[in-house]
């Protein structure tokens, strides 16, 4: 990820971390750093997570793969790219393109990375990283995780559109390569 520099204002210095809570998904640290405006050392919450990614799969017909999965914090469905964490093993590809299969029994031949963010920096020092895969086919059968089950659903670049201006689709990191790729989409057409 590029990183953003200011010409007014110091970085802070990092001192240390330390793990204060594990889950299976995040640690939470307490960061220790020291400011560079008064020279005093502060202590800062912080997440530890794992690299994730995404796959924007289009079909030859132009759909978008997607799938609809419950998700226990909004205690909602939520309208997705297929997607999961990066592990330890793989590359970023290698796990765009294992989650695009397991997910949706999708596979494409070429994966192009797209974009790559930061979920969010205030708390998080992690990365998402969305994949662009186009002429996305059926090719095999969904393999989810143990606590993981998606529904497959093929959306048109019209109604992709629709779902977004009307809320349908709510996650942030979705809507960021999303909206991108239909503003780049458009362009193009232009």
């Amino acid at each position: 990820m590029s990183e953003t520099k200011s010409s007014s204002i110091l970085p802070w210095s990092f001192i240390s971390d330390k793990v204060v809570y594990k889950t299976p998904v995040l640690d939470v640290l307490e960061r220790r750093v020291l400011s560079p405006k008064d020279g005093l050392e502060k202590c800062f919450t912080v997440f530890k997570a794992p690299s994730w990614v995404n796959v924007l799969a289009l079909t030859e017909d132009n759909l978008i793969v997607m799938v609809n999965q419950y998700r226990h914090g909004s205690r909602a469905f939520s309208l997705e790219l297929p997607g999961g964490v990066v592990e330890p093993k793989d590359s970023l590809e290698t796990a765009a393109r294992r989650e695009l299969l397991e997910e949706t029994g999708y596979s494409a031949e070429n994966f192009e990375l797209f974009l790559t963010l930061n979920p969010n920096p205030a708390i998080f020092g992690n990365g998402i990283s969305t994949f662009l895969a186009k002429g996305a086919k059926k090719t095999g059968q969904t393999h989810f995780d143990p606590n993981e089950e998606t529904e497959l659903v093929l959306v048109s670049l019209a109604d992709l559109e629709k779902k977004i201006v009307t809320g349908e689709i709510n996650h942030a990191l979705m809507l960021s390569p999303l909206s991108l790729f239909l503003l780049k989409t458009k362009s193009c057409q232009k």
